[in-house]
């Protein structure tokens, strides 16, 4: 099993530098994801609004007035409709980055590719090579494309909800915080596992498409010298490395959001208690 090692920030920063190209629609992006956010915790302040202010009055009353409540569902019908144009737009912009900015990295690959010496070539499967262009440019994408967005996404969420929070009750606000940061030891601990699986089933993938690679394209030899048996032996060992390492991946991070939900639930009924007893 090769070393596994985590990302280096040097590598981040040299991956961000492709994005420079893409400076205006990042700007639109950030637009986008700010209106997202803001969009989100403004329908959720206005629902208090509606209630006390335009439902209920209505209850109980013999010939009710809709007119301002109808002014202002259509006035909540706007704030989601401009939250859920702007999560379009920026999802769609970030695909589109993506796609762009992988162009780039596999042509860059490839002219490198033809300066590299024999030795290279000798040293590495072909299978392992294709892995750079396919398994590990794909990896790529999925950050691009999703986490760099949904990581600026939920820092705004996170700033507008606790504003939100601030303005309504600075003390459930403070319970708030200290539970979160117990549920981020929780987080911290799940992820530090995952992370080190993820490196690690990148690594054994690469190594097991090399070995099929290698294999199918010398499958006459493998039959000339009766190298089948082996050949399996070797083709199983890897594939249950792969297997135990993406098992133990995918598990950690399914996991993530289980945990997180139920250590919510149990925020939420401390909250609704305290709030209940101020």
């Amino acid at each position: 099993m090769k070393n596994t090692k985590r990302f280096d920030p040097k590598t981040i920063k040299r991956l961000l530098s492709y994005l420079k190209v893409y400076r205006g629609q990042l700007i639109v992006v950030t637009i986008c994801i700010l209106l997202s956010a803001l969009a989100s915790a403004a329908s959720s302040m206005f629902l208090q609004t509606l209630i006390d202010d335009y439902i209920v009055p209505l209850i109980g009353v013999a010939n009710p007035v809709f007119t301002s409540l109808l002014k202002t569902l259509a006035i909540i019908g706007v704030i989601y409709l401009i939250g859920t144009l702007s999560n379009l737009i920026y999802n769609r912009m970030m695909v589109t980055i993506a796609q762009g900015t992988l162009k780039t990295i596999r042509d860059e690959m490839f002219s490198k590719m033809q300066h590299l010496p024999v030795k290279y070539f000798d040293t590495h499967t072909h299978g392992e090579i294709m892995s750079l262009y396919t398994n590990d440019t794909d990896t790529l994408r999925q950050l691009i494309a999703q986490s760099l967005s949904q990581i600026v996404a939920s820092i705004f969420t996170v700033v507008a909800v606790f504003c939100c929070m601030l303005y309504l009750s600075i003390w459930l606000t403070l319970v708030v915080v200290v539970a979160m940061f117990f549920i981020m030891q929780v987080v911290k601990l799940v992820t530090n596992k995952s992370s080190k699986y993820f490196v690690e089933q990148q690594t054994t993938l690469a190594d097991l498409d090399a070995y099929v690679e290698e294999m199918v394209n010398g499958q006459k030899v493998i039959k000339v010298f009766c190298h089948e048996d082996q050949t399996k032996k070797e083709l199983k060992t890897k594939n249950i490395a792969w297997i135990h390492s993406a098992s133990n991946a995918n598990g950690h991070a399914n996991a993530m959001m289980p945990m997180m939900n139920a250590l919510g639930y149990v925020q939420y009924v401390i909250i609704a208690i305290l709030g209940a007893y101020m």
